[in-house]
């Protein structure tokens, strides 16, 4: 896989960038593509449909068994709920269809992994005979071609990139119509596969509409022809608010570069159970509170990026996203982190469960899927469905593994990054280490520099343990009077009727306008969604978690506000507090209730209260040390002392919408 970024490969490999595009427009079914014999491994409408709507049993995926497994004396279908993904578990036909969403599991990374190299074998079959076909018709460009075919690989686009702050997207993923190469060294313009897709055979039959009544706002699913992003809320828009995408997109950029970079800041020491499963995913299974080691999850850095680019758009919504054929170069990138993630850290992973209390504890499938369960028990070896191997057998997430032993080979990788090259084993703990740490430093962690330039004499009076105290590793010592910040938020999975997000915001002042400081997303089925292992989740309150990361610049700007060292470390967490304003928005951007921080904040009256069925969990704020090895400088930092300060929003939550009443 390779990036997707606006120069390359366009401009470094402009045969494979051509090629690309052109089997990408040719398994999207477009009228004016290229005709070729070959058949694709499966067409883009076939792919996008396994992520969510239509229900209808993915083509790839003959399942000759059909019969319902439900049995009244079997604890799987009646311990604790007997359900099949659109309730068919107690007939004597199940209707499989194509969604095998494992979201919210261990098993989210490993899942997404073979689901995107499907639409890379579908576009290589396409490419390698487009090429045969353009070096038969031109002998003086013999070996080029089918070289380019045989080295693509599907790209992904860093959307934590340095670049994306200022830029946003590139225009090649928005733009309707592309440069490319053509025979004989010309050039052509064509309609570009990654800006929309049109529906082949028209709108399918179970899309529906989505409405806010209270709003009026209205992504029109059973009618848009094809996929937009931040549409505006009519039938026939006239395309994607690419203005508004980009403003969304460059606001929220530089909290998914600081998430990004916490997903590599677990230290050598973990349990391997317990940081796979914060690492993998939003809810993290095995957690209870005095577990968690704030680092973040890769999936609730994924949920983000969903919501931002898609606004009134499929990409918010689970059902319709893989439509969108952002979605692919979104998840190439993904599975590009997850890449990173398991050569720093090969040691951790899913095993068969987790320990507690002395007890073991199997991982299950808490949504349920067209194939298993309700609370199936997830295995490495387990099934990842409906993805099939050149066997025949379903891939599992053992075999979806880089450099493991029962890993299969999946012929592609990524460009080196940060000296990383992601398909060749690190010759040792200490060049995985300091990868680690470059990796961190990419996307903007840096406590030992950052330490260096705040004000000490501001900062004096932040705590941090003596070095005799357990919590610093041996070999390690404090950085003095330095702390980093972050905000812990825990979220109702289903607290509303769609998708939403917590949005934290800084005040501002008179010398500084307010500024987004991160975003945790909720991306979720509505409530009429046939899935009934989602409406069992609802009625037990599953929630999802995230960390957002504090700029350390924004902590010393308050500090200094108040007085600085004067304060006391209690005054400061209580000033920090007090800049923060918190908002739930829904997908749009639209304001479902809000909240100020600080203890000098008027209570939200009862009658104006958000209800507590959607308002969050938990939105507190913590803190921790960092300790940094004595003998190697380069070595990555140790976060310790990971302090609970309490919650930011005392003073309630005030209902903007009628769904928070």
């Amino acid at each position: 896989m390779s990036s997707v970024e606006y120069h390359y490969p366009r401009k470094d490999h402009p045969y494979q960038f051509a090629l690309f595009i052109l089997a990408f427009n040719t398994i999207q079914q477009r009228s004016d593509t290229p005709k070729v014999v070959e058949e694709p491994a499966a067409t883009f409408m076939e792919i996008a449909s396994i992520h969510g709507k239509p229900y209808v049993e993915w083509a790839g995926d003959r399942n000759n068994d059909i019969s319902a497994d439900y049995s009244g004396t079997d604890k799987k279908d009646t311990n604790p709920v007997p359900s099949r993904f659109g309730g068919m578990a107690v007939v004597s036909i199940v209707v499989s269809h194509s969604l095998t969403i494992f979201h919210g599991a261990v098993v989210f990374p490993t899942w997404h992994r073979p689901y995107v190299m499907l639409i890379e074998q579908s576009i290589g079959n396409i490419a390698e005979k487009l090429a045969h076909d353009i070096e038969a018709d031109n002998s003086n460009e013999h070996g080029i071609w089918i070289k380019a075919a045989k080295e693509l690989r599907f790209p992904y686009w860093d959307w934590a990139g340095k670049d994306v702050p200022e830029n946003g997207l590139p225009p090649v993923l928005y733009e309707e119509k592309v440069e490319i190469m053509a025979a004989g060294g010309k050039k052509q313009i064509v309609n570009n596969p990654l800006s929309f897709f049109s529906y082949v055979g028209g709108v399918p039959f179970d899309f529906s509409d989505e409405k806010d009544d209270s709003t009026g706002q209205v992504a029109y699913f059973s009618r848009w022809q094809g996929t937009y992003r931040h549409a505006s809320s009519t039938p026939d828009p006239e395309g994607s608010r690419i203005d508004l995408l980009q403003k969304t997109f460059k606001a929220g950029a530089n909290d998914l570069r600081r998430r990004v970079a916490q997903l590599f800041t677990f230290s050598d020491d973990e349990n391997f159970a317990i940081a796979w499963d914060e690492f993998s995913n939003h809810t993290a299974e095995s957690k209870r509170d005095i577990d968690f080691i704030n680092r973040g999850s890769l999936e609730g850095v994924h949920d983000t990026v969903h919501l931002s680019l898609g606004g009134n758009g499929q990409m918010s919504y689970p059902d319709y996203a893989g439509f969108d054929p952002i979605f692919f170069l979104h998840h190439s990138n993904v599975d590009r982190l997850f890449a990173l993630w398991e050569w720093c850290y090969p040691e951790y992973w899913m095993g068969s469960g987790y320990e507690r209390d002395g007890e073991q504890y199997p991982w299950t499938q808490a949504r349920g899927t067209y194939a298993q369960v309700y609370n199936e028990q997830l295995l490495s070896d387990g099934p990842l469905q409906p993805f099939r191997t050149e066997q025949g057998d379903y891939w599992t997430s053992s075999q979806a593994r880089f450099l493991h032993e029962q890993s299969y080979p999946k012929y592609y990788s990524f460009p080196e990054f940060e000296g990383i090259k992601v398909d060749q084993a690190a010759t040792s703990f200490q060049e995985r280490a300091l990868a680690r740490k470059r990796v961190q430093a990419y996307y903007g962690f840096g406590p030992q520099t950052n330490a260096k330039q705040v004000g000490l004499h501001a900062w004096k009076h932040l705590p941090v343990p003596n070095k005799e105290d357990p919590a610093v590793p041996s070999n390690h010592s404090i950085i003095p009077h330095y702390r980093t910040f972050a905000v812990h938020v825990k979220l109702l999975e289903h607290a509303y009727n769609r998708s939403y997000s917590f949005q934290l915001h800084h005040k501002g002042n008179a010398h500084s306008s307010p500024q987004l400081v991160g975003t945790i997303s909720v991306f979720a089925r509505p409530d009429h969604s046939p899935c009934k292992a989602c409406a069992v989740r609802r009625e037990a309150g599953s929630v999802v978690r995230g960390m957002i990361p504090i700029p350390p610049e924004l902590i010393e700007s308050i500090i200094k506000s108040n007085r600085g060292g004067e304060s006391s470390f209690d005054q400061t967490l209580a000033h920090i507090k007090g800049e923060f304003v918190g908002r739930l928005v829904d997908a749009t951007g639209s304001e479902l209730a809000g909240a100020e921080g600080g203890l000098d904040v008027t209570q939200v009256p009862q009658h104006c209260a958000a209800s507590r069925t959607v308002i969050p969990i938990e939105i507190s704020l913590v803190s921790a040390a960092v300790a940094e090895h004595v003998e190697d400088k380069n070595r990555p930092v140790h976060l310790c002392d990971w302090q609970h300060h309490n919650s930011i929003f005392d003073a309630g939550w005030l209902a903007s919408h009628k769904d928070s009443v």
